[in-house]
Order: structure tokens, then sequence, then C-alpha cells
């Protein structure tokens, strides 16, 4: 049968083209599957602009709240190295009252060459090798040997929440006694300037005070306590910021108010929260906090007052 060439033109080209399949091997067709598309930027993930500001605002959350806690703990940490720096200082003077039957002298003064109880009990401190070098038979700051070692720094001495460095710092003292009463008209007790266990020897007070002589009790009197950054210049006349330096005999202090870390006060200051650390006679130390009652604050830096002390700091 002969077939119209026209009408059979006419029947393909009625055919849809998408009804067409047209075969491929499968690796082609990987092939153009895997291959990108030209002129079409692959796409990448980042951040937006407020995602960004939020990740800022999270993490400066976050340290809002951690320095505190962070600076709370080094606070406490060094607060815990100055209690061991007092412990030490109190097994050492302890340790000099058991060998000499006395405690040293706060200040050697009646001899004129002013050493300091801080200065004596380097032997007990495992600070020999210094005391060996100082010539007691001289001045504390004698040109040529002890004002050279007066210039030392030792760490025993140096509250580590101090602020003020200086040669020779001292930020501990010796408790003289007490200068201050309940009233402020009251008078003050016969001997009060030597009321204290580490007072400055005179010609009435030649000798470190005897524990049978502190009949409060060891363990009611107060030896040492704070007095971080003290010092004024020229103090004395002996040299620049002389009683705040461990050789010299005037780093000792009176308790001159009825408050703990009074302000332009010379002793009884620390940059501890709260309170300063303290020594009793019979070594322990003990954290005093600023609202300790006056009664009992006078109480515990006489070493023969008499006073009742129901409960200690």
């Amino acid at each position: 049968m002969k077939i119209d060439r026209l009408a059979a033109r006419r029947m393909l080209g009625s055919v849809n083209q998408s009804d067409v399949k047209i075969l491929r091997s499968p690796d082609a067709g990987a092939a153009d599957r895997s291959a990108p598309a030209q002129g079409l930027r692959a796409e990448r993930p980042g951040f937006s602009l407020v995602e960004l500001l939020v990740v800022i605002g999270i993490i400066g959350l976050l340290v809002g709240l951690t320095l505190p806690a962070l600076q709370s703990f080094r606070e406490s940490a060094r607060r815990t190295q100055c209690a061991a720096n007092v412990h030490s200082m109190g097994v050492a003077l302890s340790a000099y009252e058991a060998a000499r039957r006395c405690f040293p002298p706060g200040d050697d003064a009646y001899s004129g060459r002013g050493h300091a109880w801080s200065s004596f009990i380097l032997p007990y401190l495992d600070g020999d090798a210094i005391a060996r070098r100082i010539n007691y038979a001289q001045p504390w700051n004698a040109p040529g040997g002890n004002a050279e070692i007066a210039d030392l720094v030792l760490g025993t001495y140096v509250c580590p929440s101090g602020i003020r460095t200086f040669p020779g710092k001292q930020d501990y003292g010796g408790i003289l006694g007490a200068a201050v009463t309940l009233q402020d008209d009251g008078a003050l007790p016969r001997g009060w300037e030597h009321s204290g266990v580490l007072y400055a020897t005179d010609a009435g007070h030649r000798t470190g005070v005897k524990a049978s002589q502190i009949s409060d009790g060891l363990s009611h009197t107060l030896v040492v306590s704070e007095g971080v950054d003290r010092g004024f210049p020229a103090m004395d006349n002996e040299s620049p910021i002389g009683n705040a330096r461990w050789a010299c005999g005037t780093n000792c202090f009176l308790l001159s108010s009825r408050l703990i870390n009074t302000p332009d006060v010379d002793g009884f200051t620390s940059h501890h929260r709260g309170g300063v650390q303290s020594l009793y006679a019979n070594g322990r130390v003990a954290f005093m906090v600023d609202d300790t009652d006056p009664a009992v604050l006078i109480a515990i830096c006489t070493k023969a007052g008499g006073e009742s002390v129901d409960s200690l700091p």
C-alpha cells in the first residue's frame, strides 16, 4: 500500500516533543547531575547581622556573670594567704617566747637602736640567714649593712591584697595597746602606752613581756594585726615610711579608733572585704569583722585590763 508522503509528514508533526523519551546511559545522567550549573554561585552558610548581635550579647552576659565570681575567688585566695602569713608570725613569736621566756619588744627604743619585733623573730621565721647579717648592736638603719638589709621585701610581711610597694614594706604591726575609750571624754588608764604585748621599751620597761604578765590570758590578747599600706613619709625623722618597715621598731600601733578599717588611721586596716586578719598571743589567727564590738576590741588589745569578754572575734 502506498502512503502519501505528505500525510506521513503531517502525522509526525503532530507528535508532542515532550512525549519523546530520549534514552541516555546511567553514567551520563550522573555526570549531568554532579556538574554545577554554569553561571550560578554556590550558596555558603553564614550569620546574619541579627544573629551576630545575639551571639555578642550572650558572650557579654556570660562575661558579666563570670567576672565577679572570678574576682571573689582571687580575693578569697589572697585572704587565705594573708592568714597564712599571720600564722607564720604566730609560730615564730611562740618559738621566741619559748626560747627567751618573754616576747620580743615591739620596739627596742630604750637602747636607741630601734630594732623591731619583726626583726627579732626572723630566726624562727625561716629568716635565720637574714638575721645573721643584721648587726643588732647598731641602729636598725645603720649605713654599711643594716640599711641595705632593711630594704629587703620579705613575703611573709606583705599582704597579697596590698597596693603600695616600697623597700622593706611591712603590712602587719605589733599591738602597743589601746589609746581609746568607750566615751569620747573618757580618761585613758595609767600605763596605756605599755598596755599591749609588743610595746616600745623605755627606762621602766627594758625587756619584753613575759607570758605570766598577760593576766587577761594569751587566748584573749592580740599581739599583731594588719595595717596594710600604712606609713607616712619621714615618720619620726628616721626614714621614709619608717613606721611601715619590718626592720624599724615603729612598725607597731595603738588601737586609736573604736572601729576597724577607719579611714586615715594607722593600724587595724586592710583591703579585705569586711575586716582584718589578727593574731592572738597563743598563736590563733582570727578575722576580725568591721563591726566588732568596741568594748571587745579595747579589751583584747590590752594584756592586763581585767575586762570580761563573752565572745571573742
